[in-house]
C-alpha cells in the first residue's frame, strides 16, 4: 500500500473537509477517584526503557497481510511528511496497576484492552486512524462488522502545549479522568509542544448497551 491516508479516503465515509463545522469527537464524561493521581504516579514509576517506541520503526513481523499493508502505507505517509524516530512516540505500556483494569471494566465495553501512553515534550503521534485490526483478530477474536470503539482517558490535567486533534475538533482544557471517543475511521493526532509530559490511557473494546458513551450520566466514580 502506497498511502494509508489515501486508502482511508476511498474506504471510510467522512467529510474530509478541513473547513467543515461537523462535530467529530464526543465527550463521554469523567472517571472520578481520589486515588487516581496516586495510581498514575505509580504507573509512571514503572515505565522502563523497553516501553520506548516511535511511530516510524516497524518492530517484529506483521500478524497478517492486512496489517503489513497498513503498516507500509502508514510508514510511507509519515516518512514522506518528515516524521522520524526522534520526534514521534514516547513510552507506552499495558503493565499497569489493577486500578486501570477496574477503570476498563467500568467502561461498559466488552473485552476491554488498555494502554497507557507517556508523551514527552517534542513528541508527536502523527495524523492517523485506529484500524483495530490486531484487537479484532488477536485479542477479542470478533468479525470486522463488530462495533469496536476506543475511549481516550486523560491521566493529567491539560497544560499549555498539550494538543489533541480529532477530525476537525481540538480537545483542550481537559481534566484528569476526562473521557472522549469518536467513530472508527476518523483521523486524529496528538502532540506535546509544552514543557510537561502528557499522560493518557486508551480503553479499546466492543460496544455493548452498557458502554459509557451511550449513557446520560457524565460522572463515573471508580
Amino acid at each position: 500500500m502506497d498511502s494509508y491516508w489515501e486508502w482511508n479516503k476511498e474506504n471510510f465515509p467522512w467529510h474530509y473537509d478541513p473547513s467543515s463545522k461537523q462535530k467529530d469527537v464526543q465527550y463521554v464524561g469523567q472517571f472520578v477517584s481520589d486515588k487516581m493521581a496516586n495510581y498514575v504516579q505509580e504507573a509512571i514509576g514503572n515505565f522502563t526503557e523497553e516501553d520506548e517506541y516511535n511511530e516510524v520503526s516497524i518492530k517484529g513481523a506483521p500478524y497478517n497481510k492486512e496489517a503489513a499493508e497498513i503498516m507500509e502505507g502508514y510508514h510511507n505517509d509519515l516518512t514522506r511528511a518528515g516524521f522520524n524516530e526522534h520526534n514521534t512516540g514516547g513510552r507506552q505500556t499495558r503493565n499497569l496497576p489493577n486500578f486501570f483494569n477496574v477503570m476498563a471494566e467500568a467502561s461498559g465495553l466488552w473485552n476491554p484492552q488498555i494502554m497507557m501512553l507517556e508523551q514527552r515534550p517534542g513528541k508527536f503521534i502523527p495524523w492517523h486512524r485506529d484500524s483495530y485490526n490486531n484487537y479484532r483478530r488477536n485479542f477479542a477474536k470478533v468479525s470486522d462488522d463488530t462495533e469496536v470503539i476506543r475511549y481516550l482517558v486523560q491521566l493529567n490535567d491539560w497544560q499549555w502545549g498539550h494538543y489533541v486533534s480529532v477530525g476537525n475538533d481540538v480537545i483542550h482544557q481537559y481534566k484528569m479522568g476526562d473521557i472522549h471517543c469518536w467513530p472508527e475511521g476518523i483521523y486524529h493526532s496528538t502532540a506535546n509542544a509544552g514543557y510537561w509530559p502528557r499522560y493518557s490511557l486508551t480503553i479499546t473494546g466492543v460496544v455493548t448497551p452498557s458502554a459509557l458513551h451511550l449513557k446520560e450520566s457524565k460522572e463515573f466514580k471508580i
